[in-house]
């Protein structure tokens, strides 16, 4: 069976359609709008990622701003990369139902970003990702030099995408120096590393031309701190250690002792990295995205094989786990009446569940609007988030004077106008955020309290910003 089983393609499809019906009614949140902000200054490079993620978002200007039209690139990118896998692990071992098997795995992975297909970098990553995958197994069975070309252009996109691609070129070039694979230089992988270079130039040329900026960024992004065995106990990290650990012991039984040595070298490099520097800072379980999507390959082999027991009972517990995300991403797309309702008939226990903070930027960017009326001002905030929002929301300018996103803000021309008071937003008590506070004093001689906005989203309350007019 040399062909994808038209009943993984039809999953694959579904859930491209459901992700397309859900997107147009769920808003955007804070870090999509801040790529979308992105898009609006095209550039070879942005201080926090590399540019593919503004690149795709700019390609759908054309067809409006809405969050359907937002999203639709980077859910193309969730299903193709799906059928990627789909064929890269028919290529690895010959048989269409694995192929199946990954492309299925992957494209119900539980997690709520990928389900709503959200406009960030994670999107063409794991597309081009996938892609490697697939041109390597391709290279390393055929040894045919358009299979070399495509892998570069592949690897190139993945650079292009997050700063973690690089754990994929590096386990990919240690794929081909395995004896059995150095054969692969002789026929045409020496070209594959100058196309991904190649391709990377331009980013490279922007960081030269911005003082480093996002390789900066990218290396000492976090205070990398002494090294502790307690700062595994922090939530965040501790699930990510859980996971790794989870990760590292399928990726053994399922890639090395098989001998499917592409999906270990790809699989292994980055929770390895991550994994050490946990001990000095704060990590993510998602990073790991992308060395699970080598892993799905391998699940979907494995799946293939099992006896018809362990299909049923591994495929009704990974298909549950989707099942669930994708009710819970539905009840975000209902009506605001509706989720109230289910609320309410949850005893208040499923506001945790339906709730989400980026309910709350329309009406403020509303409120905004009014506040800033018939006034020579602008909104300043410190959260580039805020910021972001109110951009895409209300088309409301603002400058940021702290935060992890004010080197990429100044980089943008900011408001026309030179105002004589600003609108300080804030979603913290200012009280309760003296840092920020001792540097609006600086900067201004005159600060008085404006109001205090409260947002309720289907029925309890939910998120409060706090105003400050600020003259200088």
């Amino acid at each position: 069976m040399n062909q994808l089983p038209r009943a993984a393609l039809l999953i694959v499809a579904l859930m491209a359609a459901f992700r397309i019906a859900v997107a147009s009614h769920i808003p955007l949140t804070e870090d999509e709008t801040y790529y979308w902000a992105w898009s609006l200054h095209p550039a070879l490079g942005y201080v926090d990622h590399p540019p593919m993620v503004a690149w795709l978002i700019a390609m759908t200007a054309p067809f409006g701003r809405s969050e359907l039209a937002i999203r639709f690139p980077f859910i193309l990118c969730e299903a193709f990369a799906a059928i990627a896998l789909g064929y890269a692990a028919l290529i690895l071992s010959g048989d269409g139902r694995a192929g199946g098997a990954a492309a299925v795995i992957f494209t119900l992975i539980p997690q709520t970003r990928m389900v709503i297909g959200e406009a960030l970098p994670d999107g063409p990553y794991l597309l081009f990702w996938s892609l490697a995958l697939l041109f390597a197994a391709r290279a390393a069975a055929s040894l045919r030099t358009r299979d070399m070309v495509l892998l570069g252009i592949a690897l190139g996109g993945a650079l292009l995408s997050r700063a973690f691609s690089f754990s994929l070129l590096t386990g990919i070039i240690i794929f081909t120096l395995l004896p059995a694979n150095r054969r692969m230089w002789k026929h045409g992988f020496w070209m594959t590393l100058p196309i991904a270079a190649l391709l990377y130039t331009p980013f490279v040329f922007w960081n030269a031309t911005h003082g480093w900026a996002n390789f900066s960024f990218t290396l000492y992004r976090e205070t990398y701190e002494q090294f502790a065995f307690e700062r595994l106990l922090v939530l965040s990290t501790l699930r990510f250690v859980v996971e790794v650990a989870a990760l590292l012991i399928v990726t053994y039984l399922l890639t090395v002792r098989p001998r499917y040595y592409l999906l270990a070298c790809t699989a292994l490099p980055l929770p390895l990295l991550l994994i050490t520097l946990s001990f000095f800072e704060g990590v993510e379980s998602y990073w790991l995205l992308g060395p699970f999507t080598s892993l799905c390959v391998a699940l979907g082999i494995a799946y293939a094989k099992f006896p018809l027991l362990w299909k049923r009972v591994t495929g009704a517990a990974w298909t549950t786990l989707a099942v669930c995300t994708m009710i819970v991403v539905a009840a975000l797309s209902l009506p605001q009446p509706v989720q109230a309702s289910l609320i309410r008939a949850s005893g208040g226990g499923a506001r945790n569940v339906f709730y989400s903070a980026v309910f709350a930027y329309a009406p403020l960017a509303r409120d905004l609007r009014a506040l800033l009326k018939g006034k020579d001002a602008i909104v300043i905030t410190d959260k580039f988030e805020i910021a972001a929002e109110l951009l895409y929301q209300g088309d409301i300018p603002s400058t940021l004077i702290s935060g992890i996103g004010r080197r990429q803000w100044s980089m943008w021309p900011g408001p026309a106008i030179r105002p004589k008071r600003f609108l300080l937003v804030l979603n913290e008590p200012p009280a309760e955020d003296a840092a920020i506070m001792r540097s609006v004093r600086k900067e201004f001689s005159t600060i008085r309290d404006g109001p205090t906005l409260r947002y309720a989203f289907a029925g309890p309350p939910g998120v409060t910003f706090y105003t400050k007019w600020c003259e200088p």
